[in-house]
């Protein structure tokens, strides 16, 4: 039986133990009040509106415009209890059926996820225990909360500045999805925190014991299996095959533990908190051998420097998340003058790993810029943000209340920034990083109906490299425990990688990765 399986088997074992577990004290406590078992089944489906496959690397005719490429359904159970004043827990649990369409099998047949089973169905699919966590309150200002769970320390959309104790999945939805706590990876952490009313404020202290976590619960995860969001034109294209994840490195150990501290407050009717966080780069970078295909006595041929000087595992590299140290500062607050919050999140990052370079073999003659090796950089990461409800909509729109209006600006900053490093924004593809990469979103909300139907619209510009997006999509809500979302996916510019110019292109940027992917996106959930 295929480890895959296998895994796939004991994850959704222990589910049913777990759930089998707790059907006593569920049965036991079901008319208590103060247990709460709730959740919800969504289906979702995308259809692609371009071509996918246009100009890719595997070379296929085959058109993919019209195909369904998504069709997804979730159940999603949730149990709160309290014990006592002092003790209480939660489990959150989500079953997926990610089905296999015909667009999936067609990038199977052209080598999707060929290193794994040759299956995006089951890659897509899961039975995962979210969070399982108690706290424990031995006094009224102090609280440890044990167990999975997610922690959040930042509310960046689309970009995370400070949000990075957990790695998210954008393996099965790239970009689009906006439910972050269904994005993150949760991870077995104690939770410390302690109340302090004299200085009006709280501390909290978390541990992330890598022994009792899985290893791939760090760092960001893409689909470099070249499935249904792998970059264009990389579609059909399997990665793992010749640079497979490596979470054992030195630099870059999940078994390794890892912390945080923070400080949150009030101060003049600020919010505000300071923090610190020891984790894990949260976009994976890859480390090449310099010796190809370990041909004894060749070392050095490929012109690439592995990272640490740790030989990689691959035929060909692997793909790490090497550690880093973040000093986090956010603060968000009401200007009445304005009449708006404003938010903002600055993340010092010490030793963010890039990749560069376009000598070694790699880049110059397989697969694009950044093969060279892994340069390690320190970064500020910030976000300003301004929320505002706009009443004019209610006269301009007819809507039923002012809406709602929402404007960021997210910029990273490479520190002592050299462009000689030759530093890029992802590897294999041409647009070198700059001093400042920033990008500006916004977000407008509208309602009417008595709330039962909110149309909006979410655009952004990638103000450094070119190339935005824009989603426009309009909700519906029937009754009290049916709900229905129709959304658009429209990516624009970014510089485009394809079969004719791989290799020698040097613009193609964040919005670039995702030419050929606009969709049309629907989900119906029933809430229990």
């Amino acid at each position: 039986m295929s480890k895959k399986r296998k895994s796939v088997r004991r994850t959704v074992g222990r589910m049913a133990g777990v759930l089998a577990t707790m059907a006593p004290l569920c049965v036991a406590t079901a008319h208590a009040e103060d247990t709460k078992i709730y959740g919800d089944v969504s289906a979702a489906f995308s259809w692609n509106t371009q071509n996918t496959l246009k100009d890719n690397l595997a070379g296929s005719n085959r058109d993919t415009k019209g195909k369904l490429s998504m069709a997804r359904f979730t159940l999603k159970l949730n149990i709160d209890s309290t014990v006592n004043d002092n003790i209480s827990w939660v489990g959150k649990f989500r079953l997926v059926k990610d089905a296999s369409t015909d667009y999936l099998r067609t990038l199977e047949k052209l080598g999707a996820d060929a290193a794994g089973h040759n299956d995006l169905s089951r890659l897509y699919s899961e039975g995962e225990i979210r969070e399982l966590y108690m706290d424990i309150k031995p006094s009224s200002n102090v609280m440890l909360r044990l167990g999975k769970q997610q922690v959040v320390w930042g509310e960046s959309d689309f970009f995370q500045a400070m949000d990075m104790v957990h790695g998210y999945n954008f393996m099965w939805r790239s970009f689009l999805e906006p439910a972050n706590e269904d994005l993150r990876k949760p991870s077995v952490m104690a939770n410390l925190t302690i109340q302090v009313p004299e200085l009006d404020g709280k501390v909290q202290a978390l541990f992330r014991p890598g022994a009792l976590n899985k290893h791939d619960s760090i760092g960001n995860t893409f689909d470099i299996q070249g499935g249904r969001w792998a970059n264009q034109p990389l579609k059909s294209v399997d990665f793992l095959a010749v640079t497979p994840y490596n979470y054992e490195v030195r630099g870059a150990d999940a078994r390794d533990n890892t912390w945080g501290l923070r400080w949150s407050g009030m101060a003049s009717e600020i919010n505000y908190s300071l923090s610190y966080l020891k984790t894990f780069n949260p976009v994976p970078v890859i480390s090449m051998r310099n010796d190809i295909f370990s041909t004894p006595g060749t070392a050095g041929l490929s012109g690439s420097t592995p990272f640490e000087g740790n030989q990689p595992i691959g035929l060909a590299g692997e793909v790490i998340y090497p550690k880093i140290d973040l000093f986090g500062l956010t603060a968000s607050g009401y200007s009445a003058a304005a009449d708006a919050v404003f938010s903002t999140e600055v993340a010092y990052i010490r030793d963010f790993a890039y990749n560069y370079g376009q000598t070694s073999f790699y880049s110059g003659a397989l697969g694009g810029p950044g093969y060279d090796g892994v340069k390690r950089k320190d970064v500020i990461r910030s976000m300003f943000r301004m929320d505002k409800n706009l009443a004019f909509t209610q006269s301009l729109l007819g809507t039923e209340k002012p809406a709602f209006f929402s404007v960021q600006l997210f910029d990273t900053w490479i520190r002592d920034f050299n462009s000689k490093e030759d530093l890029v924004q992802l590897v294999g593809f041409g647009q070198r990083s700059k001093e400042h990469s920033s990008l500006l979103t916004v977000i407008f909300d509208t309602s009417y109906a008595n709330g039962t139907i909110n149309p909006g619209i979410v655009a952004g510009r990638d103000l450094s490299y070119g190339g935005g997006f824009i989603v426009p999509s309009i909700a519906f809500q029937f009754g009290k425990d049916w709900r229905l979302k129709l959304e658009y996916d429209h990516f624009f510019g970014g510089g485009e990688r394809t079969f004719a110019n791989n290799n020698i292109e040097r613009n193609t940027s964040l919005f670039g990765y995702f030419a050929n992917n606009n969709q049309f996106y629907a989900k119906v959930t029933y809430q229990f």
